[in-house]
């Protein structure tokens, strides 16, 4: 009895080893990651000498940064509504919302994620979409690591100007431009509220139709997706 609890309390100690020697390195790698500035892609644009835009000239990413003072508080307020309704509250992760979302999940059925906008942010700028766990520590950690280095409203700021709105346009500016030609201070209400829904499926919530072809009676039509 003594040989099998024995060997029982080894596996323990060697599960919680491997488990603390993983935190551990995860903690290791996420602190090489943040030792520079964050420096998001963005496109550049050329002016004449009276201060017209010549040309846009994009980089690895469709972007034109904003500052989180230009962009309306109807559609900040539709993004944390959207997104992470607790953001000026948590540390970077919604212990309520995790719980909240487990609890839906189990309960009904449906699909619901515990994210929060400084966990997307880590995802979206330093990690990959694959949905494994050690990718979501990685992330969990890295968001702690924001909140320290980073203000709340730096963190919403990134996040606005890092986010993928489909049709090659990233941030909200691009994403204004893009969709409704303007800046992004010149949205209305409704024009804010529609954006902010875009990033959760970029092809479905589009307001731009997209097109595919449909046979009927051997003739070729095109109907929106």
């Amino acid at each position: 009895m003594g040989t099998i609890f024995s060997c029982f309390l080894a596996i323990i100690m060697a599960g919680l080893l491997s488990i603390a020697a993983f935190f551990g390195l995860a903690k290791f790698s996420t602190a090489n990651m943040l030792s520079k500035e964050m420096i998001q892609p963005a496109s550049s644009q050329f002016f004449d000498a009276k201060g017209t835009l010549l040309c846009t000239v994009d980089s690895e990413e469709d972007r034109l940064p904003v500052a989180i003072g230009k962009v309306p508080k109807d559609l900040q307020n539709a993004f944390l509504a959207a997104e992470d309704i607790r953001f000026y509250e948590h540390g970077g992760i919604d212990f309520k919302g995790i719980a909240r979302a487990l609890y839906t999940n189990v309960l009904y059925g449906e699909m619901q994620g515990g994210s929060t906008i400084t966990q997307q942010l880590a995802k979206n700028y330093f990690l990959t979409q694959e949905r494994t766990i050690t990718r979501k520590i990685h992330e969990a950690f890295i968001a702690l690591q924001l909140e320290q280095k980073y203000s709340k409203q730096e963190i919403f700021e990134m996040y606005l100007n890092q986010i993928y709105f489909g049709q090659g346009a990233y941030g909200v500016e691009t994403a204004a431009n893009t969709y409704f030609g303007k800046h992004v201070q010149d949205l209305n209400l409704a024009e804010c509220a529609m954006l902010a829904g875009i990033p959760k499926s970029p092809n479905y919530y589009s307001p731009i139709p997209i097109l595919r072809p449909v046979q009927k009676d051997k003739r070729l039509y095109w109907s929106r997706w």
